[in-house]
């Protein structure tokens, strides 16, 4: 292929990400506008929990630290800044990924009555998740195509994956897909095991919102997977910003739904929602 003809490509490429770019900030900044009044009234009073904390800790990483991932899809600059960038934003990924699996952990162990096999399963799950995630990193770290001399002043970065690169992401969302499939059956078993016994209860709000949340996020990743793998290779991890911002966004509603005070006062109370998150 020719300079120009490159060139053209890679700039056709990053407008097709920029328009996945700007979707997935326009909801993550959107939707932390509407629900501060929510967040203040919910978790900014009170005492804290380790719940609490990693709902902060999701909620401000995301909000603050996608700002470097803005100019990694908007602004021109040299190639080599572009390769920082995109390290920083694999990594970025990875931490998000580890906070909203932290809550999800904590749902599912106040589901299942602090049950700490539920933790250990779970958090084995993550872990070997997070192994995979950093081998991924660093091997696709060791594997960038080389462009021809800083065609990042011309188009933008170049967020061209080889093939071997894509698979490598592949297997880390893969991993992260593992884990909310178990979290969503151990919910489903919950759920069967109870029947409408509790349908009026926080834990019934749980498991529909732990139901869409599954769902929605269910959809994306297999998205982000199939673009790694069969997606040409100026195309590949299109939505990897956009699934991130709605995990994260996500999970940062199913932890103020939970704290919402109308469900105080509902009756048939699951032992388990003592437990304060």
């Amino acid at each position: 292929m020719t300079s120009a003809a490159k060139l053209y490509t890679i700039a056709e490429s990053n407008h097709i990400n920029r328009v996945f770019a700007a979707v997935a900030f326009g909801i993550l900044w959107y939707d932390f506008v509407l629900t501060i009044p929510l967040e203040v009234e919910r978790y900014w009073k009170g005492g804290r929990s380790w719940a609490s904390i990693f709902y902060f800790l999701n909620r401000y990483l995301s909000v603050i630290s996608h700002i470097p991932v803005v100019v990694e899809f908007f602004a021109i600059m040299p190639e080599s800044s572009c390769r920082k960038l995109q390290l920083y934003h694999q990594i970025l990924a990875a931490l998000t990924q580890f906070f909203v699996a932290v809550l999800l952990i904590l749902r599912t162990y106040a589901l299942y009555n602090r049950n700490r096999r539920i933790v250990y399963l779970l958090a084995s799950i993550c872990a070997t998740g997070g192994a995979v995630s950093v081998w991924a990193i660093v091997s696709v770290r060791g594997l960038h195509l080389q462009s021809f001399e800083d065609i990042g002043v011309y188009t933008g970065c170049d967020l061209t994956l080889s093939e071997k690169q894509g698979a490598y992401l592949a297997a880390a969302w893969s991993s992260i897909l593992v884990f909310d499939g178990t979290v969503f059956i151990l919910t489903l078993i919950q759920a069967l095991r109870v029947g409408r016994m509790w349908s009026h209860s926080l834990f019934h709000i749980m498991l529909r919102d732990g139901t869409i949340y599954f769902g929605i996020l269910l959809v994306c990743y297999m998205c982000n997977i199939l673009t790694y793998i069969l997606a040409q290779p100026v195309y590949k991890g299109v939505t990897t910003t956009i699934t991130n911002v709605i995990s994260s966004t996500l999970i940062t509603r199913l932890m103020l739904n939970i704290r919402d005070p109308k469900l105080v006062d509902l009756p048939h109370r699951w032992p388990s929602e003592l437990l304060e998150i």
